[in-house]
């Protein structure tokens, strides 16, 4: 293992952040950088915008995927691969919220915008540190690209709401709100175009997740691990379940597999 693995993929919420301190632990950093030093690739692979990825910024890393796939670049900025939705998919999205009466984030390269703060979208904003901007959607939808929209909606909306927009593919990570994205877009899909960038492929690569949005990537690549506070679906595909972000989770799953 510890020659086959040219890359390792970390999500940040959950797995390399903490919900408790919205920090990374000192284990984590200390061992990517170890990992770095074995001329190992390092990738973030997260739903965050990349301006969003600031809690991270003290780990080294080669490039991001963000947005749960739908940009991906190096660290020095160069631009792998990007998908945007089609508008009249986000005029879609806003009929079914009038309908079903609920709201949405709207994700660009600029920021994430809500119509108001208030409720789920206030709760989850809390949750993992960032706030988002209020805005009138439609305006900034005229203007820029979306890359990403997150419907604040439960699980059981989202079996009624999906079927009508079959372009779309949904992941979560809470129960609070989903990530939509265009379909054939997730952090597998995404992997696999940086690794081709790379000159490697899936089959060297490790990668670290807790959340839904996590699984494809978990599932596809070499080695995938599950944090101990990670969901039970994610759990399920893991060829390794470490323990959880607070406990240190990173460095003992890389130790585990000689990589460190």
């Amino acid at each position: 293992m510890r020659d086959k693995i040219k890359a390792v993929f970390f999500d940040i919420d959950g797995t390399l952040v903490s919900f408790k301190t919205h920090r990374v632990p000192d284990s984590a950093l200390r061992a990517i950088r170890r990992l770095r030093e074995r001329g190992i690739k390092v990738f973030i692979a997260t739903g965050r915008l990349l301006r969003h990825t600031e809690v991270v910024k003290d780990v080294e890393v080669d490039g991001y995927i963000t947005v749960n796939g739908s940009y991906c670049i190096t660290a020095e900025g160069e631009t792998i691969f990007e998908c945007h939705f089609p508008k009249q998919t986000v005029e879609k999205v806003f009929e079914l919220e009038e309908k079903y009466g609920f709201t949405s984030a709207v994700m660009t390269h600029e920021d994430i915008y809500v119509d108001k703060l208030e409720g789920r979208s206030k709760e989850v904003a809390d949750m993992i540190n960032i706030i988002p901007t209020e805005a009138d959607l439609k305006e900034i939808i005229a203007t820029q690209p979306v890359l990403q929209m997150c419907p604040y909606i439960g699980v059981e909306l989202e079996k009624v709401v999906m079927p009508q927009i079959p372009e779309c593919v949904a992941s979560r990570w809470i129960d609070k709100f989903m990530d939509i994205n265009i379909k054939g877009i997730d952090k597998s899909v995404a992997a696999a175009k940086v690794m081709e960038y790379y000159g490697l492929t899936m089959a060297e690569a490790m990668a670290f997740g807790d959340g839904g949005n996590d699984l494809p990537l978990v599932r596809d690549v070499g080695v995938g691990v599950a944090m101990a506070n990670g969901c039970d679906e994610l759990k399920a595909v893991a060829d390794y379940v470490t323990a959880s972000v607070d406990d240190d989770g990173v460095a003992k799953a890389l130790e585990h597999y000689n990589l460190i």
